[in-house]
């Protein structure tokens, strides 16, 4: 005897049973075309900052570092404004790892808030060998702000603003007190811009810039930092140079502007274009060395003592080159 539900099986269509039956492993196929190979096996993305301790208003240094297992090509996507309740300061760049497996990039943030923030990774579009495209995320960062005042403000004393004081009898004797002092001012200033017209050529002439930069290289090389593991100031001196050469050559005050904004200046277009991304290599290189925890080796830091008196070679004015003449200019690099 046949059971009723078995009754229900064999009067169902054997067609309906076999569409059935195909739509359930198209949608398990479906289910299993859904999960990422590359960003769930191929790739581990960790990210944390530098340094760890912060105040409203710090500039920190944002690290995400890509483990890959197989041949890809990995590019960060362009960040601008806000990333989570970070500012952005910087554009991103990369950074040398000793791990060849290792890619790591990072950018300049700031937070102007206190309390607890979050930051999300940055996105990387990874591009396999058959150039499939997926994009591929890391765990954000949590991190405490903190802020400039004391955690407990009850004990706190805070001036209150003072009244605005009040001028006793006319006013007239301070507004012509106050004529007199800016017509002397002004003629001071006119007087001093007349005399300074009149003023001989000084008989010495200021030395150039790239000779001062190339005296002040010599001196940084005979304090011998790199052999004593002083890389951190060793990176100061040696960028401080180079800032100190560009602000003399092209007039404007490099040494004042942070890298990003240096970057941003069209005062360096002129120089050629492979030779102005090796030199924001170096100052990025150079940042870390100085404000994180990152150290060069001592290969990078040879190679960037002679891309220094690369550059200063390269960026001499051609007029002054053929006046220096070509052996001499050599003599002067070594």
């Amino acid at each position: 005897m046949i059971k009723p539900h078995l009754k229900f099986l064999l009067a169902v269509p054997a067609g309906w049973l076999l569409k059935s039956l195909e739509v359930s492993i198209l949608a398990f196929c479906l289910v299993i075309g859904m999960y990422d190979p590359v960003s769930g096996k191929d790739f581990r993305v960790s990210t944390y900052i530098e340094p760890e301790s912060l105040t409203v208003g710090d500039k920190f240094l944002f690290i995400n570092k890509i483990e890959s297992d197989g041949d890809y090509k990995i590019e960060p996507a362009p960040i601008e404004g806000q990333i989570g309740d970070a500012t952005v300061i910087s554009d991103i760049f990369k950074i040398q790892d000793p791990e060849p497996e290792m890619i790591v990039y990072a950018c300049t943030l700031a937070v102007y808030r206190p309390g607890d923030v979050e930051i999300p990774s940055f996105v990387f579009n990874v591009t396999d060998s058959l150039g499939n495209t997926e994009a591929v995320i890391g765990r954000s960062v949590r991190t405490a702000i903190h802020s400039v005042l004391p955690a407990d403000t009850t004990d706190l004393e805070i001036a209150d603003i003072k009244e605005p004081m009040r001028l006793r009898g006319p006013v007239w004797p301070y507004l012509l007190v106050s004529l007199v002092v800016l017509i002397v001012a002004l003629s001071v200033v006119f007087l001093r811009k007349y005399f300074r017209k009149k003023l001989d050529i000084p008989l010495v002439p200021p030395r150039p810039p790239w000779e001062v930069a190339y005296e002040k290289l010599g001196y940084l090389k005979a304090e011998r930092h790199i052999e004593f593991g002083r890389l951190k100031i060793y990176y100061f001196e040696l960028s401080l140079i180079v800032r100190e050469y560009i602000e003399a050559r092209y007039e404007f005050p490099a040494a004042e502007f942070t890298t990003y904004e240096l970057k941003n200046t069209e005062k360096l277009g002129e120089i050629n274009k492979t030779l102005y991304n090796q030199l924001f290599d170096f100052f990025h290189r150079a940042d870390l060395a100085k404000f994180a925890k990152f150290l060069p080796t001592t290969e990078n830091a040879e190679s960037d003592m002679k891309f220094a008196y690369d550059f200063i070679s390269r960026t001499i004015p051609t007029a002054e080159v053929e006046g220096i003449g070509e052996a001499e200019l050599e003599e002067v690099v070594k």
